[in-house]
């Protein structure tokens, strides 16, 4: 009869503290991912806006009193510099006009046009290539601005938080079933001798 007691005592615990743990981190990682997106496309926009480029305001040393509502959480002065990024202008039928790769060095001329011709013949304006955020974006003049911002710091960062989760949930959630194996027994104790009290009033009053 204990032994029930506690099987089913564990298994009502852990699942009650798995569908806990999955609901907080699944809420975590996606704000996580959530403001990687929010961040890159707010950088995108202000470049898209700029031709290209951050406002001459905003390269040289000193920060707009309002900085676009997208940067204004981690907006700095040193931002335009530390920003990692790319274009290629496009005219109507994809044939490259322009390459702009001085801003990053991972990415060559050749491979920023492959990336730009790949991300327009895709059909979507704004996504991920790798782990480059992409936006394209009409200039006006029948071109096409192909931006590509590097996220790889804040995926890998993004990264690390689900496998910490996962690490912490884990070696949290065998600690816990530990404890419930260690203390089931006392736990369920009382439950079942007062039950085993109640028995021969029970037997008598049938």
């Amino acid at each position: 009869m204990i032994r029930k007691l506690r099987i089913k005592l564990i298994f009502a615990s852990m699942v009650s503290l798995l569908t806990v743990l999955l609901a907080i981190m699944t809420a975590v990682n996606l704000l996580s991912y959530r403001k990687v997106i929010t961040d890159a496309d707010g950088t995108l926009a202000l470049l898209a806006a700029n031709g290209g480029y951050f406002p001459k305001d905003m390269r040289g040393g000193q920060p707009p009193m309002q900085p676009p509502e997208p940067l204004a959480p981690h907006f700095s002065p040193e931002f335009p510099y530390e920003t990692r990024y790319f274009f290629v202008t496009l005219d109507e039928n994809g044939v490259v006009q322009a390459v702009d790769t001085g801003k990053i060095a991972a990415v060559d001329s050749e491979e920023a046009i492959d990336y730009a011709q790949a991300v327009w013949s895709g059909g979507k304006t704004q996504g991920f290539a790798d782990s480059y955020r992409f936006l394209l974006s009409e200039t006006g003049d029948g071109q096409t601005l192909a931006l590509f911002l590097d996220c790889s710091r804040s995926l890998d960062t993004a990264r690390t938080l689900l496998l910490s989760c996962l690490a912490v949930s884990a070696v949290g959630t065998l600690l816990v079933l530990l404890l419930l194996i260690l203390l089931s027994g006392r736990i369920v104790r009382p439950f079942l001798i007062s039950y085993e009290k109640q028995m021969p009033s029970r037997m008598k009053a049938t």
